[in-house]
């Protein structure tokens, strides 16, 4: 069986789904990679994150081995964590985990399901094209200027933009972190690859509002994708919540197709 076919019977739950998507497993390790973060633990298959961040997966348990103590008893600890963190118990599940039983059982506790993600994947052996914009100028920068020029296109809080910067900086794997000016030198784009390998990560891809469906998007992937393989990435991801339907129209345009899905759970709602 192909990987397309795997990924439609896993999508409806069928036997295909308990194979193991191997991509799929190295995307996610190369994605935890790429969002490190000073707060996190392990603790026994859970890599537990409390960064005060604005980023939900900075901030959320990530299930990356089965686990073996009775559910309950790490809850409490989680949840003594996190409350003296200040922070919601966020888990992030998805459709490859390691820990199949544990939605349903987080589900039965009553924690609800929101954040519904798709991680698109492009082989990049798959051309995107070119693409050609005037008026455009674009930098490379280090992890503190990325940080701050996201973070006034994004309205993060100053906290956040502090949290992000130091994210950005602990980062293990070569990144290439883009900025795009206008003609009249202000900024209104920005995006980032982290290659990790043989795949690439396509992370903070912002446009200014004021500015948005004049291509700019679909420029500076073309730009981060071209850099990505260069580096040597042979295969590209990135992930974006299914209710974006303009980002997943222009992603699948230049090539990339869902994978695989990830979600959050929790009690507390944002």
């Amino acid at each position: 069986m192909d990987d397309s076919a795997l990924v439609a019977d896993a999508a409806r739950g069928g036997d295909a789904a308990m194979r193991v998507d191997t991509l799929a497993l190295r995307i996610e390790e190369a994605a935890l990679n790429a969002t490190v973060v000073r707060e996190q633990m392990l603790y026994d298959g859970w890599l537990v994150r409390w960064a005060p961040a604005a980023a939900k997966r900075a901030r959320s348990i990530n299930v990356i081995a089965p686990a073996h103590p009775e559910l309950s008893e790490k809850l409490v600890f989680c949840k003594t964590l996190y409350a003296r963190a200040k922070l919601p118990l966020i888990f992030r599940l998805n459709s490859t985990g390691p820990d199949r039983e544990l939605d349903g059982q987080l589900a039965a506790r009553g924690f609800l399901r929101y954040g519904e993600t798709s991680v698109m994947v492009m082989s990049m052996r798959t051309s995107a094209g070119t693409s050609l914009q005037a008026g455009l100028r674009y930098e490379q920068t280090d992890p503190g200027r990325f940080a701050d020029v996201t973070g006034t296109l994004r309205a993060y809080n100053a906290g956040h933009v502090i949290e992000h910067r130091h994210r950005l900086a602990s980062i293990a794997v070569p990144c290439v972190r883009l900025l795009a000016r206008d003609e009249a030198g202000r900024h209104v784009a920005a995006g980032m690859a982290v290659v990790d390998g043989d795949v690439a990560g396509i992370f903070d891809v912002v446009v200014d509002e004021s500015v948005r469906r004049r291509g700019y998007g679909r420029q500076i992937m073309h730009r981060l994708l071209d850099a990505a393989c260069q580096a040597g990435a042979r295969s590209a991801y990135l992930q974006v919540e299914y209710a974006n339907t303009s980002a997943r129209q222009l992603y699948a345009s230049l090539g990339f197709s869902d994978r695989y899905t990830y979600w959050y759970r929790t009690h507390q709602h944002e």
